[in-house]
């Protein structure tokens, strides 16, 4: 028997087969099948720049057995938002419309999490990028019980993103100088996100210092946020990279004047999510660069000695404590589960955020990956 697969359609999605985890990828896998029917195992990722555009692009193809036999399938992985299909954009849109209801639906619940008090458990310290993955993963799991084909994007704040900051998608930005005063982000009124309610209040308030058609984001003061090149360059070890909170990230963040500029108010504009999706992106590409995929290293992860920030310790909110040292809320419940893994279970611990991939133990992959990082190491 023989696997491959084809696109099902102009432009769509391709995977690789792996006869085991420690042997290259192969386009094509010869399988020997047992008289005695017993099992045969083998593993499936995307092929590394052929991701799909659409839902079921991607046909798995067996020959060997009789006819041929095809399957329809997705290869679904985060993306620059700026590159996305106009189907692609609209179904994210569409979602993310689905998840706030005009300020009755769940998105409240995020919005909620990311507040002042709770904002201990989250920045000024290395939980901070395990933290936000996990927060990433539940509004995605929840969007894809939506649209199963939709992912995250990622905002490459270190590039202009003219598509971005549009009427028909995350809204029109007016520019302001430094010092002024957010107004209220334009959509078209067939925009899903014209109809953003949060806290009650409708609208997105956002506006950008700088071009958002011509130039990257700058940070405070106008000095740029680090480029990608230079953020991989802070260093090869965790206690080094995760400065990156500060500048790109924090840059990004005050590149606007709005809510999205200010720690508990940020998430009441869904930009966070893109900018966020990127951060992660960023710490993703240092860890495939410098093989930091094994969470008992203390050059992949650096522990303190708090709640919250050891390896071994459940995160809020998910872990629904409302004792001190945590705050005393935890909007949202347990983290979703995915059909594609079991992981990291409804209570993630720390280093269930790290080996994102499953590179070194393949039950501890997450289910997502970016369009940009390879699956296998170089």
């Amino acid at each position: 028997m023989t696997l491959s697969s084809r696109p099902a359609q102009p432009g769509g999605g391709q995977v690789v087969f792996y006869a085991s985890r420690s042997q290259p990828s192969k386009e094509n896998l010869d399988l020997t099948l047992p008289a005695d029917g017993s099992w045969v195992s083998f593993e499936i990722g995307g092929k590394f720049g052929f991701p799909s555009v659409n839902d079921q692009d991607c046909l798995l193809v067996v020959n060997g057995i009789g006819d041929e036999i095809t399957l329809p399938v997705m290869v679904r992985v985060r993306k620059n938002a700026n590159n996305l299909t106009v189907g692609e954009r609209d179904r994210f849109l569409e979602a993310l419309f689905q998840l706030n209801l005009s300020g009755t639906g769940i998105y409240q619940n995020f919005r909620d999490i990311h507040v002042g008090p709770s904002d201990p458990e989250a920045h000024r310290g290395p939980q901070f990028l395990p933290w936000h993955r996990a927060f990433l993963l539940d509004i995605e799991r929840e969007l894809q019980s939506i649209d199963p084909s939709v992912s995250l994007p990622y905002w490459r704040f270190d590039e202009p993103a003219p598509r971005i900051f549009q009427s028909d998608f995350m809204g029109a930005t007016q520019q302001v100088a430094q010092n002024g005063s957010a107004s209220l982000a334009v959509f078209n009124s067939t925009n899903p996100l014209a109809a953003w309610v949060t806290d009650g209040v409708p609208g997105i308030r956002r506006s950008a210092v700088f071009d958002t058609a011509t130039s990257p984001a700058p940070g405070p003061r106008g000095f740029p946020v680090l480029s990608q090149a230079q953020t991989l360059a802070l260093g090869d070890l965790y206690a080094d990279f995760d400065n990156m909170e500060d500048s790109p990230h924090g840059a990004a963040h005050v590149s606007f004047r709005g809510s999205i500029s200010s720690v508990p108010l940020a998430v009441k504009d869904p930009l966070f999510f893109l900018l966020h999706a990127n951060v992660d992106r960023l710490w993703a590409l240092w860890q495939w660069l410098n093989e930091r995929t094994n969470p008992q290293e203390l050059e992949t992860y650096t522990p303190e000695n708090r709640d919250g920030r050891r390896l071994t310790d459940t995160m809020w909110p998910w872990n629904g404590v409302v004792t001190p040292p945590r705050p005393n809320f935890a909007p949202g419940g347990q983290l979703p589960g995915s059909p594609v893994t079991s992981s990291p279970g409804t209570m993630p611990m720390v280093q269930d955020m790290i080996d994102f991939q499953g590179y070194e133990t393949p039950t501890a992959r997450l289910g997502y990956g970016y369009d940009d990082i390879p699956y296998e190491f170089s």
